[in-house]
């Protein structure tokens, strides 16, 4: 009997929540009894950063590999199993430490070398909170950062109807209204902590995802508009899911735009989506000519294949799912910077007003109104030589590096010592 996708979704989750309530048992005993999970001795004078969340995203390693490049750190990452996706990490880390539930995390944290640093990740902030408690109890002094790129008061408001979101939110208040500091990566954490009437704390930094120099592609791609290339890098749900939650990122209403105007359409999932959200979009890829589904490719080389096409794109748009307008008015992806680095041009929705503003400030594409732009992508494009819109991303690119802007990190975690 073959499962239905939501059947495996819920299949999967079951198992992963099985698995931490029988490991929990263990691991506290194992933590009451004084048994810590091993971990590495600091035999040098270099200082150690944590970075410790549930779900591993690949902004993390970038910021780590460059913190290292610029200060003398070592790097150590603590991130839930379940939420580990090799492909978003890089050699900037230098210990990865898995967790398979609070008590375990608790165990490595007792046996970690004192860090320099915590910097916690989010969006899910109940283990970036838990460790932020435990170090606390061990040593007060010891700054920890909380980094935002998503903050799901902005979903929903502070009453979602979700149980599992109802259980976050208290966590991402204590975060946000206790941390040391506040890394933000988006518009998202200034918004929620006015929703959640928190007051405005002076230890924050406003550092978007930016891009990575080491990453930066410019290919010498021919262009025609007899064989156009648009890409999307990033996440994917079927149709099996629930809409108001996953409506913005089920793309079958665009591969049915573009394949009907013969323009190439081109999917990179991430690699943190699962079977059960990709298998209908490998079978629409196996019976068309214009729509061509891809395996998830590593941060390190994504780059490199993005910058095979001529544009990438940022279909977004208010009213595609039940999330608030304000999420959409305010979110950044990653996606945005993936393919400055690869020198390709975007087309990106004006209802993601943030990162049209950021395309629109530094010349790197072409704003779309509405959905129904897609249905003459020609036309959207328009007149504006393709190696002229390059010229200008390209100019533009180094402004918003990590290689410029990391400095500025660094500044701000001594601030908070």
């Amino acid at each position: 009997m073959l499962l239905s996708p939501s059947a495996k979704v819920f299949i999967n989750k079951l198992r992963w929540f099985a698995y931490e309530k029988i490991t929990s048992a263990y691991d506290r005993i194992l933590f009451v009894l004084g048994i810590s999970a091993k971990t590495f001795q600091n035999k040098t004078n270099a200082k150690v950063i944590v970075y410790v969340g549930e779900s591993l995203p690949p902004r993390v390693a970038r910021v780590a590999k460059w913190s290292k490049r610029l200060d003398t750190f070592t790097t150590v990452l603590l991130c839930h199993k379940r939420g580990y996706v090799e492909k978003f990490s890089n050699p900037g880390i230098d210990y990865t430490y898995l967790f398979r539930n609070e008590w375990h995390l608790r165990r490595f944290i007792k046996s970690l070398p004192e860090p320099y640093i915590v910097h916690g990740f989010a969006p899910k902030s109940k283990y970036p909170y838990i460790a932020k408690e435990a170090w606390k109890k061990i040593n007060p002094s010891i700054p920890f950062v909380i980094d935002y790129q998503d903050v799901f008061t902005i979903y929903y408001g502070t009453t979602p109807k979700y149980t599992w979101l109802k259980e976050e939110l208290p966590y991402e208040k204590a975060c946000l209204a206790e941390s040391d500091g506040i890394v933000a990566n988006s518009l998202e954490p200034r918004e929620g902590m006015r929703m959640l009437n928190l007051k405005k704390s002076g230890r924050r930094i406003f550092f978007p995802l930016y891009t990575d120099n080491d990453a930066f592609f410019n290919v010498n791609r021919k262009f025609s508009t007899d064989d156009i290339h648009l890409v999307y890098a990033g996440g994917v749900m079927g149709s099996h899911r629930d809409k108001a939650h996953y409506g913005a990122t089920q793309f079958h209403w665009l591969i049915e735009y573009l394949s009907e105007q013969k323009i190439h359409f081109h999917i990179y999932p991430s690699p943190s989506v699962i079977k059960a959200d990709y298998e209908e979009y490998e079978e629409i890829a196996k019976k068309s000519t214009y729509f061509h589904y891809h395996a998830p490719v590593s941060q390190t080389k994504l780059s490199e294949e993005l910058s095979k096409y001529h544009y990438g794109i940022m279909p977004f748009f208010m009213g595609a799912s039940g999330q608030s307008d304000l999420k959409i008015k305010y979110a950044t992806t990653l996606k945005l910077f993936n393919y400055v680095e690869s020198g390709i041009p975007i087309l990106v929705s004006a209802d993601v007003q943030y990162q049209s503003w950021i395309v629109n400030r530094y010349s790197l594409g072409k704003t779309v109104t509405n959905k129904e732009d897609f249905k003459d992508v020609r036309k959207l494009i328009g007149d504006t030589p393709y190696n002229e819109q390059v010229k200008r991303l390209l100019v533009n690119r180094e402004k918003l590096s990590l290689k410029v802007h990391t400095p500025r990190l660094l500044e701000f975690y001594k601030s908070l010592k």
